[in-house]
């Protein structure tokens, strides 16, 4: 029998393929086997020199190697079409920084690739890693949080148009939008009374694009500090413009009272009782639903009422028809009362029935909910 096609004999030479990388034909044992079925000749289109190049940083002007990193080597497997696993990759890693092993591999990247060429990795590509799970887990956490972003961002904007009558940050950039907008609804009054004073407001906008623009500093000064290459001066003059701004907004926030410390009422009415009732009333508490059974059967309101009647009706003087007139407003509203009465009885009684049969339902079963039931704390006096 004769050799596999495709195999080189003594007479036949090993084929070559041309790398796309560096252009050169090189012999088909340069070159990774391919698991891709649409290339045909079996081998990857990067041969091994110029993907172990791209794992390790390799610098064409200098010829030399750099350092061998993650995402170097994530870089060069996408090349030649090999999947990356974190634990492959944690393991190649301990394996090549292990001092005590005789034969060590010269990067991370040698010590990888041969282990991912095992058996067990054999048919798997570069889509088959772990790199394309994550991507998908961070597309939706991301596509969740722009959701969530786009949402309180609309909500903002609206909040600000409605209490101004226009849209201040129409021509800021749509990346700094919502920082503003978010900022900016802190400063108005969310009610609209206090939003008349337009050198308030003004100072208010100003104030706010100035916070934008100490961001943008910081992270210029950030990244200055970090760059060895920058200046001194340079740096210098990104504090020197932080400090104005910042001046010019304490400044600002003082003239206007709009900071705390200068405000000049920013604490009135809130200990009154109506300031009290508002922030209960903001906080959604149920107690502090208005309790309309009574008031409207206190023994003073009453008083007050039947008083008030009596002095209207002796100041006014009813003729015949006015009486007539009456008597059927009366009928009707009567009639309207008596409708609604009659449905909150039949409500009662459903609302009754059904108290009774989970009462029997618990009893029955043997359900204790003591602990979710109000401890009495009045009990009946007995009869002297």
């Amino acid at each position: 029998m004769g050799r596999p096609a495709g195999r080189p004999t003594k007479s036949q030479p090993e084929p070559k393929f041309l790398c796309h990388y560096c252009n050169k034909e090189k012999r088909k044992s340069e070159f990774y086997v391919s698991t891709d079925p649409r290339i045909l000749t079996g081998v990857t289109r990067c041969c091994k020199e110029c993907a172990r190049k791209v794992a390790c940083n390799y610098n064409v002007y200098t010829d030399n190697y750099g350092v061998c990193t993650k995402d170097s080597i994530i870089e060069a497997l996408e090349i030649v079409d090999k999947p990356f696993f974190q634990t492959l990759f944690d393991s190649s890693y301990t394996e090549w920084n292990n001092t005590e092993s005789q034969k060590k591999a010269t990067s991370v990247w040698d010590t990888y690739i041969k282990n991912v060429s095992m058996p067990q990795y054999r048919g798997l590509r570069f889509k088959n890693g772990d790199i394309f799970e994550q991507f998908v887990v961070d597309a939706k956490k991301s596509a969740m949080l722009e959701i969530q972003h786009n949402k309180e961002f609309g909500k903002n904007k609206k909040d600000v148009i409605r209490l101004l009558g226009y849209d201040p940050f129409s021509n800021e950039a749509l990346d700094d939008q919502p920082l503003l907008y978010s900022q900016l609804i802190g400063y108005l009054d969310l009610s609209g009374d206090g939003n008349e004073d337009m050198m308030r407001t003004s100072s208010a906008i100003t104030i706010v694009r100035g916070f934008l623009q100490q961001s943008k500093l910081d992270d210029k000064i950030t990244k200055a500090m970090i760059n060895s290459t920058s200046s001194s001066a340079e740096l210098k003059q990104l504090l020197d413009s932080k400090q104005k701004i910042s001046s010019t907004i304490s400044q600002l926030a003082e003239q206007s009272c709009l900071s705390l410390k200068h405000s000049k009422n920013a604490s009135k009415g809130e200990n009154t009782f109506t300031g009290k009732t508002k922030k209960l009333k903001e906080m959604n508490l149920r107690e502090m639903e208005n309790n309309a059974f009574d008031i409207g059967t206190a023994a003073g309101m009453r008083q007050v009422a039947d008083i008030s009647n009596a002095s209207i009706m002796a100041q006014i003087r009813l003729d015949e028809s006015d009486y007539v007139e009456m008597l059927a407003t009366q009928r009707d509203m009567i009639q309207k009362l008596q409708r609604k009465a009659d449905e909150k009885e039949e409500n009662a009684r459903i609302l009754l029935r059904e108290n009774i049969d989970l009462k029997k339902f618990i009893e029955d079963q043997g359900i204790d909910i003591s602990e979710y039931c109000y401890e009495t704390l009045a009990e009946e006096e007995p009869d002297e």
